[in-house]
């Protein structure tokens, strides 16, 4: 019995392990099924473009031209001689020079100075253009007077009185004599002399000269500068006089010499700041897109620096100058500074 009871043991366990890799291998192969990665598809043939390359490749376009540096040249400072590197676009053409020697590697000359947020090369007082034509403005050459025909009361000098006698003072005091009578008429004509006409050269027209040019200038404070300039003299810069360095000085003369007559009159109204203010300028000379960029003084202070603009007439763009500005118009940024000292 026991031996039987044994077997009956080993084949459940037989069956029992078969039944356990059917399902062991049942679970492989759907598993199997599940994570085959098709496989990829075939890519297209490689497809050729044919180009027609018989016409000349254009040149490639040349970089823009970077704005050149502006400033303005103070007369004193001219030369006739244009400077080799030309750094600068100015009003007159200038040679570099520095009152230190050079410090740093730059092209700005060296001297001492204030502090402030510009350049400025010398020290002299705001001058305005009313000043300067007025000393400047020639004695206009006297002109012959208008021809008019003499009249007798005009031409006759009147007759002198005598001086009177000591014996006709006694008279005085004694009864006067009656006056006579007034001459008739016709002998009255007879004593007045009949009046010649005398010739009158006829003037030379003289040429008007021609209006003198401004003496304006602003007001400038020499301002520390550490530069690499090694040339000794006068500061300077190297600068080149153009038809934009020419018309720009223009532009900010006049708007410089109205903003000082204001401020003069208004100073209790403004504040100290800075105001800057952006506007284009048509070849017409007329003004266009103007606003206000910064401002960090008062609105008084902002409202004079846009009047002084706007009341400006502008000269019209020079013909030369026309072909050199993008659009045909030229760009400006006035900047208004009012210091506590």
């Amino acid at each position: 019995m026991e031996r039987k009871r044994d077997q009956r043991k080993v084949w459940w366990a037989v069956l029992a392990s078969v039944a356990l890799h059917l399902l062991i291998g049942l679970a492989l192969a759907a598993f199997a099924e599940r994570s085959v990665v098709p496989e990829a598809a075939e890519p297209p043939p490689v497809q050729l473009t044919m180009m027609d390359l018989s016409e000349a490749t254009p040149p490639p376009t040349p970089p823009p031209k970077k704005n050149t540096m502006q400033t303005t040249v103070d007369p004193t400072r001219a030369s006739k001689i244009a400077p080799t590197e030309k750094t600068f676009e100015a009003n007159e053409n200038s040679i570099a020079a520095a009152e230190k020697p050079a410090t740093t590697q730059n092209f700005l000359p060296g001297q001492d100075g204030k502090e402030r947020p510009f350049m400025s090369l010398d020290n002299h007082a705001q001058t305005f253009a009313r000043d300067g034509a007025a000393a400047a403005t020639p004695t206009p050459a006297p002109t012959a007077p208008p021809k008019a025909s003499p009249t007798p009361e005009a031409t006759v000098a009147p007759t002198p009185t005598p001086a009177p006698d000591v014996d006709q003072l006694a008279l005085l005091t004694q009864t006067p004599s009656p006056i006579p009578s007034p001459p008739s008429k016709e002998e009255k004509t007879a004593d007045i002399p009949t009046p010649t006409t005398t010739p009158i050269s006829t003037p030379v027209p003289v040429e008007t000269p021609p209006r003198p040019a401004s003496k304006y200038q602003s007001l400038a404070e020499q301002t520390i500068i550490r530069g690499g300039i090694n040339n000794r003299g006068r500061s300077a810069v190297n600068a080149v006089g153009t038809p934009l360095g020419r018309y720009r000085k223009q532009i900010e003369d006049a708007i410089g010499s109205r903003w000082y007559y204001y401020i003069n009159s208004r100073i209790d109204l403004a504040s100290i700041g800075v105001t800057r203010i952006e506007f284009e300028i048509e070849p017409d000379g007329s003004v266009t897109k103007m606003r206000i960029s910064e401002n960090t003084a008062n609105e008084a202070s902002a409202s004079i620096a846009l009047r002084s603009i706007q009341e400006t007439k502008f000269p019209p763009i020079p013909d030369d100058l026309i072909p050199t500005l993008p659009d045909g118009h030229l760009k400006m940024e006035e900047s208004f500074t009012i210091f506590a000292n």
